[in-house]
């Protein structure tokens, strides 16, 4: 009976330590990518064949008033408590011009490029600044206790 129990906790344990594999964005194993072609499709013929993209360029492409698209496949594996770790990933860049005409196409499989930090450098702005002397004496003189005199 007690050699039982030993053979439950080694099984329950090893469950636990079973990688979990999850999939993001689409499935590019049910992907007609020949259906794009560079210089003929639309951006309507995109969105039927990959649907709507993972996110969108904000700046020009090459000066010119150019969008791309990206479409992001990652499949990740995660063991226990540990932090996931990217398995596979396809990164898929659609350029449309102007009129919505494709111009580029690309494809990236594995996990490859570099990580993106983000800048601890500030924006500079302009306006009002604060001090704690201007907080605390800037009130000075804005309100009256007279209630005929309605102050600010």
């Amino acid at each position: 009976m007690k050699s039982h129990n030993w053979l439950w906790i080694l099984a329950i344990v090893l469950v636990g330590c079973y990688p979990t594999i999850d999939h993001r964005g689409f499935n590019p194993e049910q992907i007609e990518f020949d259906k794009i072609q560079v210089d003929v499709s639309t951006k309507e013929t995109v969105q039927d064949v990959l649907g709507s993209p993972s996110t969108t360029s904000l700046f020009p492409v090459e000066g010119k008033n150019w969008t791309n698209w990206y479409y992001v496949y990652r499949k990740t594996e995660t063991t226990s408590f540990f932090t996931p770790k990217v398995v596979d990933q396809l990164v898929v860049k659609v350029t449309l011009d102007d009129k919505d005409i494709v111009r580029a196409f690309e494809k990236q499989k594995g996990v490859q490029g570099e990580k993106i930090k983000a800048s601890t450098e500030r924006t500079a702005t302009t306006g009002y600044e604060s001090s704690v002397m201007r907080d605390v004496f800037g009130n000075f003189g804005k309100y009256s206790l007279d209630p005929k005199k309605k102050g600010n």
